[in-house]
């Protein structure tokens, strides 16, 4: 048995509510790690070296922030919650809470945050989404609102130093080589996802890069044969005793729904007001790829001075794996287009004439 360690080189921002609990369990390589919320120092390290690899999982971004919001609103305690408040301490000193099991235990601390999910927007993210449209006399007190929702941190605001004219400017020659993405999209017509098959591709390209094509093939044989004999092993195990369900920090297992439903005003208001995360993604598909999408989003350009590494995003893997992911972020692109495209008038006009 041995390890592999990137630490001294790579890191992965771990972005809340998009896949990246799935990232950590399933990478199985010595990684430095940053959540759940940006680290000023981390990117400095990143502007100026050694850290020259980032790793960037990526969610659509009104299917991210509907998560969190639905996930808080789950497992935070409210005054007459009848849960476990707080976390209970099992066998083994292992800790069990809510983000395991928000069916018994509940989150505490965060009542300011708890009142505001419930009371001033219902439990519901369509009322926090329409109050974000442009022109909802309740914008200035949702958009603050929006940044107290834990997770709800944009794309752009986690690389702001690479996006920003300002702080791209302070990345030298020992920075940042490369921006690697990975999508979570259900595109149209798919039983499920390729996040999974992404994250073996990316512990496939690290590893190869560091030891050659041949040994990482027979590193990843000799992994996936490890994985089915522990697999097995659990499973007979687990074969006469009850099974223990656990979310493991997904609103989804939780809510068995891959999203709550969103209005249609609320899905537009809250799509435009993170018009500038849709900007990244394009962005990240590359220069021929992004200008693509024009017919689709007019108007919707992708962003200016940024640092050249988010144009090649996708530009890592094989040739399959490279397009797999560029078809990912075109498919969230194309899902939130028709609302996106501002030349087609407000929200509600968008609507109204559906």
């Amino acid at each position: 048995k041995c390890g592999h360690s990137f630490r001294e080189d790579t890191v992965v921002f771990h972005i809340g509510k998009g896949g990246g609990g799935t990232l950590m369990k399933h990478l199985a390589i010595g990684i430095k790690w940053v959540h759940p919320r940006p680290n000023p120092s981390i990117n400095e390290l990143i502007q100026n070296g050694p850290l020259r690899t980032l790793i960037f999982n990526v969610r659509d971004p009104v299917d991210r922030f509907v998560s969190a919001f639905n996930w808080r609103n789950a497992i935070l305690c409210h005054p007459n919650d009848e849960r476990h408040r707080g976390q209970k301490k099992m066998k083994g000193g292992r800790k069990l809470g809510a983000t395991r099991r928000p069916d018994e235990f509940c989150k505490k601390g965060n009542e300011e945050e708890a009142a505001m999910l419930r009371e001033t927007y219902q439990s519901n993210p369509s009322v926090m989404a329409e109050a974000l449209c442009h022109d909802s006399p309740l914008r200035p007190s949702a958009e603050q609102d929006f940044s107290k929702v834990h997770h709800s941190t944009t794309l752009t605001q986690w690389l702001d130093f690479l996006i920003d004219p300002r702080l791209v400017e302070n990345i030298n020659d020992d920075g940042i080589q490369q921006l690697i993405v990975l999508p979570l999209e259900k595109r149209p017509g798919a039983n499920e996802t390729l996040f999974e098959k992404h994250i073996d591709n990316l512990r496939h390209h690290l590893l190869s890069k560091r030891y050659g094509m041949d040994a990482s093939n027979e590193m990843m044989r000799l992994a996936q044969e490890r994985k089915l004999e522990k697999e097995e092993i659990l499973r007979r195990k687990m074969k006469d005793k009850p099974k223990l369900e656990t979310h493991l920090h997904s609103s989804t297992k939780f809510y068995n729904s891959t999203k709550s439903i969103l209005t249609k005003l609320g899905e537009c208001c809250l799509a435009r007001y993170l018009t500038d995360d849709y900007r990244l993604i394009q962005s990240m598909l590359g220069g021929d790829e992004a200008s693509k999408t024009d017919f689709a989003i007019a108007g919707l350009d992708p962003l200016d001075d940024a640092h050249p590494v988010i144009q090649k995003a996708c530009v890592w893997g094989n040739e399959e794996q490279m397009q797999s992911c560029r078809d990912d972020l075109m498919s969230i692109l194309m899902r939130r287009a028709k609302y996106l495209n501002e030349s087609k008038g407000s929200c509600s006009a968008i609507i109204n004439a559906e």
